[in-house]
């Protein structure tokens, strides 16, 4: 990775005139702020941004809502997760020597953030009360929102640690992959900054002169000493051979011609299906399908058969983990892993669709829409038994949305048998596995069970699982090579019918189940008044849609080889 600034961000030496710009920049902002006369006008400014920022608290339920989810102190995981996610894809986008690069220059940054946090906490944390602290008539987001958990007081607001963390990775992204990519992390900090002071836990100079004051300071350190060389440099001597293991597990017992050899797409890919799982009526075959995993993923799963036992006799264990594709299922399996149990722990996805149900579902009504058309575009136009084909799916994909929950029993023998019905759903694109748990009694008990790790009820479900997938799965690739568009015309199909079941406009039936709220039923409506639900909806479909687009080149640039190489 080439520095796109001209600064030297890996060079091996000294540059006192950076040195000297960078800490005279930071010295002049703090000075700002306690020289008399310009700290009146900061004040001036902290408190008319405060007044206006925590004025939309209060403006409705949803604007409640929004800043309770995005200030709760878990939210700071879930943006962590997108950081890292953005990362990931950047430094994928290109061979296998920008992700050594991209790795090695990703934890070199991780290491600064941790130490300059460290001296942050340590040496510059300033007794400040926060505007919650200060300011009379202010709105609290705990008090509109019972389960709310949004920080809105400090008794040491400046510096803000998340301003700082986030205006440090814009400088390091912009020094190293330029200015768009700057950019894009600059309107994270913003986005990431503004529920803090909506809720008042800290002051808009607690970012932009305690947290610049950080990062002019940081920028100092790299551009104008060679810290960021040698400390990139012990990083990339252990990346590199993490990468070598990986490359070469590729070569010996990766599948030929399948994708390249970079683990991110894969996993990214696994852990967005792992997050559809948790979603009553969205299908992760049909997001398989959408990704462009289906096919392989279906004969992989099928591949667990009288051959892998015949290799393994053989003590032919290369070939029998080839056989498999296990580099595929490996980190496919780990991406679904993470994000089931992230967004089941973490940060729940249910409570998104408890109290943003127009939003969570109007995204996958908008994804699985546009695949339904682009799916319908690929095959052309319609003739004879293809059209009947297609409506046979559609029906079926109607009928599933329209079950009904029924009550059924915890044996043993019933858990087996939900996991087996559940995995076949979550085979069938258009079909959602979480759906068909939720009208079999079960979604809300496998929901906790994952949340508790219950290894009583999940022991069975996960045999059932097992089972279903690789019995069903060789049925689905013999139907796939030999009667694929008949099978892909009923897929589609099916997916339009499920629409239903993510139709974002539903009357949704809760019950308490540890504390918590779980979905048990639903009944689609067609709203009659134009509000902010339904606004939000709508919005929620376009973005979907356009999130279509972005997952189709996600899956396109999987079947672009990479270079092994390194230099």
């Amino acid at each position: 990775m080439q520095n796109r600034t001209g600064t030297g961000i890996f060079d091996n030496r000294w540059d006192l005139r950076a040195l000297a710009f960078w800490t005279g920049a930071a010295l002049l902002l703090i000075g700002s702020w306690f020289f008399p006369p310009t700290r009146a006008v900061w004040d001036a400014v902290d408190l008319a941004f405060f007044r206006l920022m925590n004025a939309t608290v209060a403006l409705d339920q949803a604007a409640a809502f929004f800043w309770a989810l995005t200030g709760d102190r878990r939210f700071d995981y879930f943006s962590a997760l997108i950081v890292l996610i953005l990362y990931l894809f950047i430094v994928s986008r290109g061979d296998m020597e920008r992700l050594r690069h991209g790795l090695a220059f990703g934890g070199s940054v991780s290491i600064i953030l941790l130490v300059v946090i460290a001296l942050q906490r340590e040496w510059i944390e300033y007794p400040r009360m926060s505007p919650m602290l200060s300011v009379e008539e202010a709105h609290s987001i705990n008090a509109l929102i019972p389960w709310s958990r949004a920080k809105e007081a400090s008794a040491n607001s400046f510096p803000g640690d998340h301003a700082t963390v986030m205006m440090l990775l814009t400088l390091c992204w912009w020094a190293a992959y330029g200015r768009r990519i700057g950019l894009l992390a600059l309107g994270l900090t913003v986005a990431f900054a503004l529920p803090r002071m909506a809720a008042g836990a800290h002051w808009l100079t607690d970012a932009l002169v305690g947290g610049g004051f950080v990062t002019l300071l940081t920028a100092a350190l790299i551009f104008g000493t060679p810290v960021l060389h040698y400390l990139n440099r012990a990083m990339r001597f252990v990346t590199d051979k993490t990468v070598d293991l990986w490359l070469a597990a590729v070569e010996r017992i990766g599948s030929a011609g399948e994708g390249g050899p970079s683990p991110v797409a894969p996993f990214l890919r696994g852990a967005f299906l792992g997050v559809v799982q948790l979603v009553p009526g969205a299908s992760g075959g049909s997001f398989a399908l959408i990704l462009g995993l289906y096919r392989r993923l279906m004969r992989a799963i099928a591949s667990f058969d009288m051959e892998l036992l015949r290799l393994l006799r053989a003590g032919r264990i290369m070939a029998a983990l080839r056989h498999v594709d296990l580099v595929f299922l490996v980190t496919l399996v780990a991406g679904g892993a993470a994000g089931i149990v992230f967004f089941s722990r973490v940060v729940p996805v249910e409570l998104i669709a408890l109290e943003l149900p127009e939003i969570m579902f109007g995204l996958f009504f908008g994804l699985v829409a546009a695949a339904t058309v682009s799916l319908l575009r690929r095959h052309g136009p319609l003739e004879g038994w293809s059209w009947l084909w297609l409506a046979l799916g559609v029906t079926l994909g109607i009928s599933v949305a329209l079950l009904t929950p029924v009550d059924t029993p915890n044996e043993i023998w019933f858990l087996f048998l939900c996991g087996l019905i559940a995995v076949v759903a979550a085979m069938m694109p258009g079909i959602s596995a979480a759906l068909i748990l939720l009208v079999l009694g079960k979604y809300a008990a496998t929901i906790e069970a994952v949340a508790q790790v219950d290894f009583a009820y999940l022991a069975p479900f996960a045999a059932g699982v097992a089972v279903g997938a690789v019995a069903l799965s060789r049925l689905f690739t013999a139907l796939l090579a030999r009667h694929a568009q008949p099978l892909m015309l009923a897929a589609t199909g099916i997916m339009g019918g499920s629409l239903l079941a993510v139709w974002p406009f539903q009357h949704r039936e809760y019950i308490e189940i540890g504390g918590e709220l779980r979905l048990v039923a639903s009944a689609a409506y067609m709203p009659e008044t134009f509000d902010t639900g339904v606004i939000m909806g709508l919005a929620a479909m376009v973005a979907g849609a356009l999130a279509y687009r972005l997952l189709q080149r996600l899956a396109a640039r999987e079947d672009v080889p990479h270079a092994h190489g390194r230099a």
